[in-house]
Parts: structure tokens; C-alpha cells; sequence
């Protein structure tokens, strides 16, 4: 299957006819995706969509980890919008904006864009499950665990009360159960020192483990379960989602 030529329709049909996972999808507000789609992770990254397909959301922020360091470390890029080749997403500058205004390591900066980054492969299935959305991209660029702290808690300051959708692009490997297992250990625990010092250490395979991480300490201060997709044995990387637990449904 050739993913980057499927059209909107197609990937619309994909979703359609994913897995159906038994979650309120009304309460999922996260997403754990793979840095690339490709033929290896569609199936379940289609199945991760179908959580939230159904929804309808004012803004999706995407949130991923640059490869090595940014002058800017927390860098949005200055588009007014984002085009692929299901036509343009706008970006929402005041949100865009609130960042800078609530932390100093906010910038609206270029450093870091290209159209390599994670935002342009996920921006497709985007287009393909809702209409009328705006968009922030969020790279990281340090491996300060304080920087992924400050990110973490201004998404939780600014997004709780808004109807946005989060997207955390990261890569975590389907071939390593254990290390799985350890990650999952460590957030069913709410194991925070372990899992920064994890995601730091030279024994990890997560790739993208700064998004990942701020994805975890949100879904924390919110009180979301965070579901590991790992059922599917064809992925190459690992899905998950983020849903408010059965006691806030209550």
C-alpha cells in the first residue's frame, strides 16, 4: 500500500473499516502516532483515528520532537497555513500566540520546519476525519527534561477548557514487548522520575520520547488513561490514545 498517494476517500474507507475499540470516543482528547505512516502502521493508526473521527474539534496541536537542537526551543512555525495535497489547513495564530504570551520558551520560529516534519504526515488523515479545523505545530527542540515539564503544563493551562485535539507524534517500537511492558509499568504507576529518566537514558527505542513524555505528564494533570494499541501484530510502531477515566464520566 502506498499511504502518502491514498486519497481522501480512501483513508476515510481505512478508518471506516478499522478495529472498533469499545472507549467513549467522545472522551478521547489525545493521540500517540507514529512519526511516519506507512504501509506497516496504517491499520492501526487508522484504528487510533476511529477514537476521534466522530468528534468534532475547533483546533488539532501537533506536537513533535526535532532531531537534535533548536536556537527556539519550543518552535512554532510562522505559516499562516499548512497545504497538502487535500488543499489547505489554517493555523490558529492566537492560540499560536497564547503560547508565546505563557512561557518564555514559546517562539514562532523556522528553524526547525521543513516539509519533512511529522505535521504534513498527519495532516491528511486529519483532513480525511474532520472539516473546518485550525492547526498549531509544536516542535521540540531540547532535551531538557524542564522544557518538556514547561510544555507539558501549557498545554494543560491552555488546551483543558478548549475543544482541541492533541497529536503526539512519537514512535514506539511494535518488536520490543519489554520495553512496552516497562513504558506501560511506568505510566500505569504514574511513575514520573522513572519515566524521564528512561526516555533519557541510552536504553530506550522510543523514537520521539520528548512528545511522547509531554503527552503523559498532560494526560496525567487531566486524569486520562493512556491505552497502549498493541493487539495488531503487523505495526511496526505502537498507537495509543488518551481518554478521561470512567470516574470523570460518571
Amino acid at each position: 500500500m502506498d499511504v502518502p498517494s491514498l486519497t481522501q476517500k480512501e483513508i476515510q474507507g481505512h478508518i471506516k473499516n478499522a478495529k472498533h475499540l469499545s472507549t467513549n470516543s467522545e472522551y478521547v482528547r489525545m493521540l500517540f502516532v507514529p512519526n511516519i505512516i506507512d504501509a506497516d502502521n496504517f491499520g492501526e493508526l487508522c484504528t487510533t483515528y476511529k477514537t476521534v473521527v466522530d468528534q468534532k474539534f475547533d483546533t488539532v496541536v501537533v506536537i513533535e520532537s526535532y532531531t537534535g537542537h533548536l536556537q527556539k526551543k519550543l518552535a512554532m512555525p510562522s505559516n499562516d497555513v499548512f497545504e497538502t495535497r487535500f488543499g489547505e489547513v489554517p493555523v490558529n495564530d492566537f492560540l499560536r500566540n497564547e503560547f508565546c504570551d505563557e512561557e518564555d520558551d514559546f517562539f514562532i520560529a523556522d528553524e526547525g520546519y521543513s516539509k519533512d516534519m511529522s505535521l504534513y504526515t498527519q495532516l491528511p488523515v486529519l483532513q480525511s476525519c474532520f472539516n473546518d479545523f485550525d492547526v498549531v505545530s509544536l516542535q521540540i527542540g531540547d532535551y531538557d527534561p524542564a522544557i518538556i515539564r514547561e510544555l507539558a503544563f501549557t498545554l494543560d493551562e491552555l488546551l483543558l477548557n478548549k475543544n482541541a485535539l492533541i497529536v503526539y507524534c512519537c514512535d514506539v517500537p511494535a518488536g520490543s514487548p519489554e520495553e512496552l511492558e516497562k513504558l506501560r509499568s511506568l505510566v500505569v504507576n504514574n511513575n514520573e522520575s522513572g519515566l524521564m529518566h528512561y526516555l533519557n537514558s541510552n536504553e530506550k527505542t522510543v523514537n520521539g520520547a520528548r512528545a511522547f513524555m509531554s503527552g503523559i505528564l498532560v494526560a496525567r494533570s487531566w486524569g486520562y488513561d493512556v491505552e497502549f494499541l498493541d493487539h495488531i501484530e503487523s505495526a511496526s510502531n505502537i498507537c495509543g490514545y488518551a481518554k478521561r477515566t470512567e470516574t470523570q464520566m460518571v
